[in-house]
């Protein structure tokens, strides 16, 4: 640990002793990596708007304390970057605080994770992350959702052995039918009619051409964007149309917290000027929206979220919405429709193709006393915690939680007295 009880990243050097790993969590460091981080983005093949600078810029000013960002270095190149999430658990088994490890962008739940990284220091700059992260306190450690399974498999290679129990993890959801690891993608051609053609499946086809026809040719119905002042209100009609559908079968509690989550993405693409959201109206009257991401350096359109009002009859809004974005997204030279996490079968009638993302988690087979497993940035939620175990009347929790960061505080103490009597 460093002086002030904080994890010693900075003596962390790979094998190869090439490489160095030095640690990122203030706003004022993350803001002195921004060139250089950019210049990153230029030379990774993999990267995604969810691991550039800026978009992390905002879910990080959003959330201090807790993030930060390992930084791999070649001199004074910039060459990996791997952004993580600190939360706090409480182990009522073991009385004690805990810090769990996920990946940074899934703060605001970003669509996708992962490294930065470029092409050739895959391997060095890797093993490089996991002598650090081996170093460090945490009891486990989540990344869910990496776009790049060869860095994945990278990755948990290098925890690989005894000391570690590491498995690749399923998620599936509505009873089990939906895998979202699976996530269905378009590749796009360059003009609307060359899609149209041969990427739906004829029946979607022919439905495309009559819904078009009847419901927007005919001016029945309007379909527009309003990135300006509308903006806002039109992602709120856009989540009341979505909490109304999933609020009886996810409970209204689970329908609001997952509701917040989609609007805290929405908003941080807003900023950035990256959201599309196509709105369908009816008389005036929202009756359907799309949410989607843009990545313009990928070029890429992500679906995020759909609303839709259950009580117009006919089953013609998600297959006009997505087909009018589909042709919006090619008349501006993006060349992938993301319909993101979950195989649906309704994503491959627009011709679709299956991509699958990992998601995996490490767990220390055995684990240390209580300051091995408690990072110094997890103060402030643990203090949190204390208060909310004096305020329930859990007394010997609060005691528990109050000896370990005194140990923590100890151990920080013993360092800067022993770096003191240096010669």
């Amino acid at each position: 640990m460093t002086m002030d009880g904080a994890p010693d990243f900075a003596a962390s050097v790979s094998a190869s002793g090439r490489l160095r790993v030095e640690p990122v969590e203030r706003g004022e460091a993350f803001l002195a990596l921004r060139d250089r981080w950019r210049a990153l983005e230029a030379r990774d093949p993999e990267g995604t708007v969810f691991l550039s600078w800026d978009w992390l810029a905002q879910v990080f000013a959003d959330n201090p304390e807790r993030w930060r960002v390992l930084a791999v270095w070649h001199g004074p190149r910039l060459v990996c970057v791997l952004p993580l999430s600190y939360r706090l658990h409480w182990s009522r088994s073991r009385q004690e605080f805990q810090t769990e490890i996920e990946a940074g962008g899934r703060l605001v739940r970003s669509a996708y994770t992962g490294f930065l990284c470029e092409p050739g220091y895959e391997d060095i700059a890797i093993d490089a992350l996991a002598e650090a992260l081996r170093r460090q306190p945490w009891a486990r450690m989540s990344l869910r959702y990496d776009g790049s399974r060869s860095r994945s498999a990278k990755f948990m290679s290098a925890f690989a052995g005894t000391a570690y129990s590491v498995s690749a993890r399923q998620h599936l959801i509505n009873n089990g039918q939906t895998d979202t690891l699976i996530c269905p993608r378009v590749t796009l051609p360059a003009d609307y009619e060359t899609w149209l053609t041969k990427g739906p499946g004829k029946n979607t086809r022919q439905k495309i051409r009559r819904y078009s026809r009847r419901y927007l040719v005919s001016g029945d119905y309007t379909l527009s964007h309003d990135p300006g002042s509308a903006l806002k209100s039109d992602i709120g009609a856009m989540l009341r149309l979505w909490m109304r559908k999933w609020a009886p079968a996810k409970g209204a509690r689970t329908a609001r917290l997952l509701a917040v989550n989609y609007l805290r993405i929405l908003t941080t693409a807003s900023r950035l000027g990256l959201l599309y959201l196509p709105v369908l109206r009816c008389e005036g009257r929202v009756i359907g929206a799309l949410g989607h991401i843009l990545d313009p350096r990928m070029k890429r359109v992500h679906f995020i979220l759909a609303g839709r009002d259950e009580t117009v009859t006919g089953n013609f809004i998600g297959p006009l919405l997505h087909s009018q974005a589909i042709g919006w997204a090619i008349d501006r030279g993006y060349e992938v429709y993301d319909f993101g996490h979950g195989n649906e079968a309704y994503k491959f009638s627009f011709g679709a193709q299956p991509e699958t993302v990992s998601s995996f988690s490490i767990v220390p087979r055995s684990l240390p006393g209580p300051v091995g497993v408690l990072d110094p940035i997890c103060r402030p939620q643990a203090l949190a915690r204390l208060l909310s175990f004096v305020g329930a009347g859990e007394v010997d929790s609060a005691a528990a939680g109050c000896k370990q960061l005194l140990q923590l505080e100890r151990a920080g103490t013993d360092l800067r007295s022993a770096l003191a009597d240096l010669p």
